[in-house]
């Protein structure tokens, strides 16, 4: 055998291994009758020694809702925090992984870049081993779930199984317990506080305990409804509303950000531009030229930046087995 015959005969086969591996891997490792299921089953927690395995069914557990049954703004509260980019990406963010060893390059904090899809693939199919296989399964089988099913019900599921506190899984019981109320009727801010929770429910339930939202809390709250407006699931009118709105257990009213105190003046300064226009074109031309450079102040404005929260896709590393959260 030539020098030739036998380099095309090495490439050959290094070629054939390329190829038959990845559909090995389709064929024997990921679960796709499993995965197929879950567009038209459910999936069951059950919570022992305090952590919970799930498992797939066909009967609707009790408390269970679907996506239409939950209030649109609650539940797209918990998707501008988790996974900004939801609706459009195939199960995996490029985006987020780069910020993620970005960050991590630059000596921040460790950052999870998991999308909502991964964190459920995770949970149903995978353990929390930390290692190369375990995600190359997770991305592989998230790829599987996103052309199997709809995102919408992997919302639902999503939103039906996550730990919103100690022992309190799915967002009807998160809703009843936190607000007395159905995940129907919770609101944007209800919403983002339970956003605010994921992924370290029992650390920061803590708000709640102590009827009072602590610094950190207020903060992410108030990031997710502005993030909420840029994603347009929020209308701009609304979020000041929001911002204020009292949840049934505060002790104290809530505490509008400096970004809101300084629209609303924008607002009262607007208006008495309005009324003054009439006077005389001097003052017209002065109060268009106040009004242009407040428009230019970029201190008011709320970043397109998806990653402005640095709260979004936080991963806590503390208790893998028992929070709902990826490495």
């Amino acid at each position: 055998m030539t020098k030739t015959k036998k380099n095309l005969l090495i490439a050959s086969l290094i070629l054939d291994v390329i190829i038959l591996i990845p559909v090995l891997f389709y064929f024997l490792v990921i679960p796709r009758s499993e995965i197929e299921s879950l567009q038209k089953s459910y999936v069951q927690t059950k919570i022992e020694n305090k952590k919970a395995s799930y498992k797939i069914v066909s009967k609707k557990p009790k408390g269970w809702k679907t996506l239409k049954e939950i209030s649109y703004v609650a539940a797209h509260a918990i998707v501008v925090s988790e996974d900004w980019d939801f609706y459009n990406h195939s199960g995996y963010d490029l985006g987020q992984v780069k910020e993620a060893v970005e960050d991590t390059a630059n000596g921040k904090k460790l950052r999870g870049a998991s999308t909502i899809s991964q964190q459920l693939v995770k949970n149903l199919f995978l353990s929390n081993e930390r290692s190369f296989v375990r995600k190359a399964k997770e991305l592989s089988f998230t790829m599987y779930m996103e052309r199997s099913v709809s995102k919408e019900k992997i919302l639902e599921i999503y939103l039906n199984i996550i730990e919103y506190g100690e022992g309190i899984y799915g967002i009807e019981n998160a809703a009843k317990h936190y607000f007395k109320k159905s995940s129907k009727n919770l609101t944007a801010r209800e919403g983002a506080f339970l956003a605010m929770l994921l992924p370290s429910p029992k650390k920061h339930a803590q708000s709640f305990k102590d009827k009072k939202l602590t610094p950190y809390a207020n903060k992410v709250v108030n990031n997710v409804l502005k993030k909420m407006v840029k994603a347009k699931y929020l209308k701009k009118e609304q979020l000041n509303r929001e911002q204020v709105r009292s949840f049934n257990w505060e002790s104290e009213k809530p505490t509008v950000p400096k970004n809101s105190e300084v629209k609303l003046k924008q607002t009262e300064i607007e208006n008495k531009v309005r009324a003054q226009k009439s006077k005389s074109n001097a003052k017209k031309q002065a109060m268009r030229g106040e009004e242009d450079v407040y428009k230019r102040d970029t201190s008011i404005e709320v970043s397109d930046d998806p990653s402005f929260d640095d709260d979004a896709i936080i991963e806590d590393n503390s208790g893998l087995e028992e929070e709902f959260s990826l490495e």
